[in-house]
């Protein structure tokens, strides 16, 4: 029997028409520098799983370029096209039935996940379920209230499931297979995870998620190739810092970019390569893509930065959402993440560096005084 195959359901469906769903498909928002279904691929990777398939409509074309030309997966993708549409259970039976796998790890393209994929798997195996369901508790908050489980988007099913779900019209996980596959008997067991994994659903999740990837990359004891750790945050040895003191919680800062001397960034926040940082100039909690620039004295907070973006002197966003001048994001290579953000079940062999803490960037500055008029923080 194969190994289990990925399954990624990566369609895009707009409900409305906000800045923040213009900007791009979903599944390839940047999350820390990354698209998020690189994210979602590299959990599937470290959990054993060599083979994925990804799910798409209309985001197709952009997801397949992103995937085949500008990433490093270290796991075999293929791409399925849904047109009809056919909904995620008709979308999981056509592309399950083009490969002879037995078993399936199925994920929404909009999650981040974070359970053990292992853990889920040798569940199942032990199970005699022909389908697990990721679940976590939700209450309406009421006195007396009784939890219920509510799907977090992960499932692993059995080929035999396929067999339940009609060749033709729209079919939903949620609403129609589940309900199938109780009427007719067939066996279904729950994972309940500790926390909901990340979603996006709007900017503000976005962001949240964000904060959330920043938070699993700085406790691990490796940095990204090419970046350093300068207390909590995540800096590209090419990135000149004036000082620590305007570094202020978990911040990741990509390469050539700018920050002058007198500005703050406060974390969580990501900043994309390129970008620039005026004297005086604030970033809080926000997500920052290539090429931006925040103008002398302005604040950026719970904000998202498109590529290109430039805000003027002394402005002031809050929970904004800005296009810039450019549609597509540059991805760098994303053949670090397996390795960063799961690395109790990743395999070796990814370049990753180890951290340098407080202290030994402290050690190597010299005093805070000094730290304060220095030209950079690169490697020695």
């Amino acid at each position: 029997m194969r190994e289990a195959t990925g399954i990624v359901l990566a369609g895009v469906h707009r409900w409305d028409d906000s800045e923040f769903d213009e900007l791009l498909p979903w599944p390839l928002m940047p999350v820390v520098d990354s698209p998020l279904i690189c994210h979602v691929l590299a959990w599937l990777r470290a959990g054993g799983i060599g083979h994925a398939i990804i799910c798409a409509n209309s985001a197709s074309r952009q997801v397949r370029h992103v995937l085949t030309d500008e990433t490093e997966l270290g796991i075999d993708v293929e791409h399925f096209e849904d047109w009809t549409p056919r909904g995620p259970a008709g979308c999981i039976r056509d592309a399950a039935l083009q490969t002879d796998a037995e078993r399936f790890v199925v994920t929404e393209g909009t999650i981040l996940p974070e359970c053990d994929l292992v853990e889920v798997l040798e569940r199942h195996s032990r199970s005699d379920a022909a389908m697990t369901i990721a679940v976590t508790r939700d209450s309406d908050g009421s006195n007396g209230a009784r939890e219920r489980l509510v799907p977090a988007g992960m499932y692993v099913l059995d080929r035999s499931v396929l067999e339940h779900v009609p060749e033709t019209g729209y079919q939903d996980v949620k609403e129609v297979l589940l309900p199938r596959l109780h009427e007719r008997g067939v066996r279904i067991r729950t994972h309940t995870l500790a926390t909901p994994c990340p979603r996006i659903t709007d900017a503000s999740s976005y962001v949240a998620m964000n904060a959330r990837a920043l938070e699993r990359l700085t406790q691990t004891s490796l940095v990204p190739p090419g970046y350093r750790r300068i207390g909590r945050a995540i800096v590209h040895e090419s990135v000149r810092v004036p000082s620590l003191d305007g570094l202020v919680g978990t911040v990741l800062i990509g390469p050539g970019t700018t920050i002058a001397a007198g500005a703050t960034l406060v974390g969580p926040t990501t900043i994309g390569c390129d970008c620039v940082i005026e004297s005086l100039a604030v970033v809080c909690n926000s997500v920052l893509w290539d090429g931006c620039r925040v103008g002398r004295g302005a604040a950026v907070n719970h904000s998202v930065l498109a590529d290109a973006v430039d805000v003027e002197a002394e402005a002031i966003l809050l929970h904004a959402v800005s296009a810039g001048g450019s549609s597509h994001h540059r991805f760098r290579s994303t053949s670090h993440l397996e390795s960063l953000l799961f690395p109790t079940y990743a395999e070796n062999g990814h370049e990753c560096v180890p951290v340098e803490d407080e202290a030994q960037a402290a050690a190597r500055l010299g005093p805070r005084s000094a730290a304060k008029t220095s030209a950079e923080v690169v490697s020695p």
